[in-house]
Order: structure tokens, then C-alpha cells, then sequence
């Protein structure tokens, strides 16, 4: 709606003296501003720039104009109307109408927003404010990925549990089995055991690490030798202390007691593995405040990076973080 001219690379264009094609394209721009003043529209949203031409046209029949909104909102706008976008100036198409409850112009912070109300109640809107641009942007992009997530729990409603507990606990069911598989497996799958372990090995240290990540203030990062639990030992504390007097409930807050569990350090492992008991499990509370990750979001995770070092391999490239 901005009125520019096709790219001349698209092709050759012949026009009859006598005619402008800015003024052919702009009557073509008013005839869609009466159009849509016809069938009393309120609030007209463009993605790019609107002629000005056209703008004012609009405001004079009280037509509210709102150019630059930018990709990303024509589709939750598309969603929350129930309007299509205007797919040619030459054709208006009733689907691209929609409805709302109400506009109105919201003020914070020396900003000016256009609030748009609809009529289902179901759709709300969320203002964000900040210090600065920089935090501004990590607020924004917080709470896309937990809007994200949440959608994807309500597609697929399951959990896992998180505070790196998911984790710790695979790792350690898969050392388990790793170090119960026949002679016959190993066959099969055309490997040593020693390759085997060592590759078994090397996926249960990357789940421990995003276990161990997740600990920001220094402090140690545990597992328990019973259940397979991630437990986090707040920073200041020497290495030799008795564990159990430093921790109260694990990463997910599904076990709250410390007795007779046995303790790992997770971080400067490299030795080599420590063979484990199968890891039990632990009667889950519905009135119990866990600490859940969506499972749909980390089964894609853990499917990317199987990918990723899968892709690695074929390569036969090595990848190194510098930072």
C-alpha cells in the first residue's frame, strides 16, 4: 500500500504516452481507501509503509492508519480479528475484514500503544517495559519462549521433570544398562564394549552438563546414587563437606529427603564411569510445587543435538566454543 513501482528487473513495462504510472497506482490505492470507507472500516494495520496520500485519505473519513507493524504481528492480528491480509490493491476480498471489541491508545513510558481489544475474551494482551532496549529484548524473548512452550504443553499435555533432574536420572539409567548388555549386542551393533562405553559415556557427561548448567551461583552440582536426582549445593562450601547436612530437596523438589542417599560430584568427572544401580523411582504428590519442563520442547531438544553431533561425526569436523 505504499504505492511503489514493480522492480524493472521483473520485466519490461510498456506504458502509452500520456500516462503516469505513479498517478495509475495511487488512484488505484484510493480506490481501495473508498472501498474500505464504503464498508465502514475502523482501523486499517500495515505491514510496510501507506502512501501518504492514501493516509490521509483514510484519516479524513476517520479511518485509523497504522503503517510499519512489522511481519511478526500480522499473524497473531490475523488471529485475534479474524482478517486476511489484502493479497492485491487491485481486488478487495471480504475475508480480509475482521472485528474487534474495541482501540484505544495506551501511554507508559513516553510510548504510545495502540491497545486492540477483540471480542474473545480468551485473547489478552501483555505490555512489557525495561530499563534499556538490551534487557527490554531478553524480557520480550523470555516470555516468547514461555508462550511458546506453554502452547506446545497444551498441544501434547505431558512433563518431564526439570530442575535438571530429567537429566542426572537418564544418565543414570543408561550407565546402568550399558553395563548389562550381552556379548551379542555388541556384536550386532559391529563395536567393542570399550567403544560402546565410551560413547554411552560421552552422551550421559552432555545430559550431566545441562544438568550442571543450570547451577548459577557456583556452588556444586550432585547427583544422587539411588534415585538419579540433580541436587544443587549453594557456593561458599569446601568439596568435603557432608552433603547431606547442605542440600534440602533436589532440582525438581519431588524428594525432600537427603538419608541414606549416596552422593556424585557431577563436575570434574572425567574419570572413568561409575557403575550404578538401576535408578528408583519416586512416588509423585499431585499437591507437591514441582519444577516440570513442557516434554514436547525437550524431546526436540535432545533430538537436535543427537542430530547436531550425528552431522559432526559425518563431517569429521570439530566444533569448538572459543567464548
Amino acid at each position: 500500500m505504499s504505492g511503489d513501482l514493480c522492480n524493472p528487473e521483473e520485466g519490461v513495462i510498456t506504458v502509452p504516452q500520456g500516462i503516469s504510472l505513479e498517478m495509475s497506482e495511487l488512484n488505484q490505492l484510493l480506490n481501495i481507501g473508498k472501498q474500505l470507507v464504503d464498508a465502514e472500516v475502523g482501523l486499517v494495520v500495515c505491514q510496510k509503509v501507506i502512501h501518504p496520500s492514501l493516509k490521509q485519505y483514510l484519516q479524513e473519513n476517520h479511518i485509523m492508519a497504522v503503517d510499519r507493524a512489522g511481519l511478526s504481528l500480522m499473524e497473531p492480528l490475523s488471529q485475534m480479528t479474524g482478517s486476511n491480509p489484502i493479497a492485491s490493491i487491485h481486488s478487495l476480498s471480504p475475508s480480509c475484514y475482521g472485528s474487534l471489541k474495541d482501540v484505544r491508545f495506551e501511554n507508559f513510558a513516553s510510548k504510545y500503544f495502540v491497545h486492540l481489544i477483540p471480542n474473545d475474551t480468551v485473547v489478552c494482551s501483555l505490555i512489557l517495559c525495561n530499563r534499556n532496549e538490551t534487557a527490554w529484548d531478553e524480557l520480550k524473548r523470555a516470555c516468547e519462549t514461555a508462550e511458546h512452550v506453554l502452547q506446545l504443553t497444551i498441544k501434547e499435555p505431558l512433563a518431564l521433570l526439570g530442575g535438571g533432574c530429567t537429566e542426572t536420572h537418564l544418565a543414570s539409567y543408561i550407565r546402568h544398562k550399558t553395563c548389562s548388555l550381552s556379548t551379542s549386542s555388541f556384536k550386532d551393533m559391529d563395536c567393542s564394549w570399550t567403544q560402546y562405553q565410551l560413547v554411552a559415556d560421552g552422551f550421559c557427561r552432555s545430559l550431566e552438563s545441562v544438568a550442571c548448567s543450570l547451577s548459577h551461583d557456583g556452588g556444586e552440582t550432585l547427583t544422587d546414587m539411588v534415585y538419579g536426582h540433580c541436587w544443587f549445593v549453594p557456593s561458599g562450601f569446601p568439596s568435603v563437606s557432608n552433603w547431606s547436612d547442605l542440600v534440602s530437596k533436589c532440582g525438581c523438589g519431588i524428594n525432600g529427603s537427603t538419608e541414606n542417599l549416596n552422593w556424585r560430584l557431577l563436575q570434574g568427572q572425567f574419570g572413568s564411569s561409575i557403575i550404578l544401580g538401576c535408578p528408583k523411582d519416586l512416588p509423585v504428590k499431585v499437591a507437591d510445587f514441582l519444577t516440570l519442563d513442557c516434554f514436547a520442547a525437550k524431546c526436540s531438544g535432545l533430538q537436535v543435538a543427537v542430530e547436531t553431533a550425528n552431522l559432526i561425526l559425518d563431517l569429521s569436523c570439530v566444533i569448538e566454543d572459543q567464548n
